[in-house]
């Protein structure tokens, strides 16, 4: 029988033992066993020579093998009738139609042998470095939203949108009925009122905070990236938002999230938490007693680089809905899936085919204005009767409903 590499380290080993240029202290730290063992193996080379110290199963084939008339129906089979099939999916079929019970390890290692690959091939894993965190507070916030059953069966299935400091771990979180472009602009004036204006954010692609839309012939020309209304109020703000290209990217968010639905899930039950009031109070003491008390960290820097926010009434006219339109012969202007009517005015006869600013802040009315001057005004209200009756297609309106 011919020798393994391994057969023959363990021969030299005992041979320096037999020649006394090794101690069996010695030669059992060698070969990786105890000196009980290694005395054994000695006495078998000793009374058996090399033989002793060949495993006695060596080329026999294993009692548990599975016979050869199974092994060839079972690669009958994959090559025919359950041809291109996966073999998780081919080890049940096996086992439910053709009464055939093989592990989907073995199952594999049959076909493999015989060249016969999966029909899903796994992908090789992507090589991911480690992302060291921002060095101060404020320099990075990492945003996202989390839909699930956090109110279990007590309540409606809500959204929970939440930006956590990349160098502290500090979370700011709210629960929304859905993720939308009012959940962000305001989670944003929770973060102001709090602690400032961050420096950048991390989000991922999704359309809220990346347009997918082709820039303009204008646009081009005066070269300018098209901008959602959270990234058009963001650019005004000097906040800069960076895309990430997988979960992985932002995976402090994302662990956030592991964590928050095993835990907060446990405190909203505990609370009997029913609505989104009620589950919005739970969160925000959740927060500040478990989440920014025990598990943040210190930054690298100590001072904060959060900057100071511009006046509320500044800061009310870039966090809303705003977009220019030219105004309709008939007096009207489309915005959001909504015709809306400019009434007549004595500051101005005709502003037909001019352009006017339209913007929806935070209180849920809508204002025109036309050259800095107050072309029209619908109050929330009449913007939630329009929004029932008059509105087509998808809006990002913020409404009571």
């Amino acid at each position: 029988m011919e020798l393994t590499v391994k057969d023959k380290f363990r021969i030299d080993a005992l041979h320096a033992v037999m020649d006394g240029r090794l101690t069996m202290e010695k030669a059992a730290k060698v070969l990786q066993r105890s000196e009980r063992q290694a005395y054994r193996l000695l006495k078998s080379l000793r009374t058996q020579g090399i033989q002793g110290l060949i495993h006695k199963n060596r080329g026999r084939p294993s009692p548990r093998r599975i016979p050869e008339p199974v092994r060839q129906r079972i690669l009958d089979l994959a090559q025919g009738r359950y041809q291109d099939i996966n073999d998780t999916h081919l080890c049940e079929l096996l086992g439910d139609r053709e009464g055939v019970h093989i592990s989907r390890e073995s199952l594999r290692t049959i076909l493999r042998k015989e060249d016969i690959q999966s029909k899903r091939r796994r992908k090789a894993p992507k090589y991911r470095s480690r992302r060291p965190r921002r060095e101060a507070f404020g320099a990075m916030l990492q945003i996202d939203a989390s839909p699930h059953l956090w109110l279990e069966d007590r309540g409606p299935e809500l959204t929970l949108v939440a930006a956590k400091d990349d160098a502290t771990g500090h979370v700011w979180a709210r629960f929304v009925q859905s993720e939308c472009t009012w959940a962000y602009l305001d989670l944003m004036t929770q973060v102001f009122a709090s602690h400032g204006l961050p420096l950048s954010l991390y989000s991922d692609r999704h359309t809220i905070f990346h347009s997918s839309r082709e820039p303009t012939l204008q646009e081009q020309l005066r070269g300018l990236t098209p901008l959602t209304q959270f990234g058009r109020a963001m650019h005004e703000l000097g906040i800069t938002i960076i895309r990430a290209y997988s979960p992985q990217a932002k995976g402090r968010i994302e662990r956030h999230w592991g964590f928050s639905q095993d835990r907060l899930v446990a405190e909203l039950r505990l609370d009997n938490a029913c609505n989104l009031a009620e589950a919005n109070r739970v969160l925000q003491c959740w927060l500040a007693d478990t989440v920014n008390a025990r598990f943040t960290v210190p930054p690298t820097l100590k001072r904060s680089v959060f900057r100071k926010p511009p006046r509320k009434d500044l800061l009310d006219r870039i966090l809303c809905l705003k977009d220019t339109r030219t105004v309709a012969k008939d007096h009207t202007i489309s915005f959001e899936g909504l015709t809306l009517q400019i009434p007549p005015s004595k500051k101005f006869r005709s502003i037909a085919g001019k352009k006017v600013h339209v913007l929806q802040p935070a209180d849920g009315s809508i204002r025109i204005f036309y050259r800095h001057i107050p072309a029209a005004a619908f109050s929330p209200q009449a913007v939630d009767r329009l929004v029932q009756t008059k509105l087509i297609g998808p809006t990002n309106l913020k409404t009571a409903a």
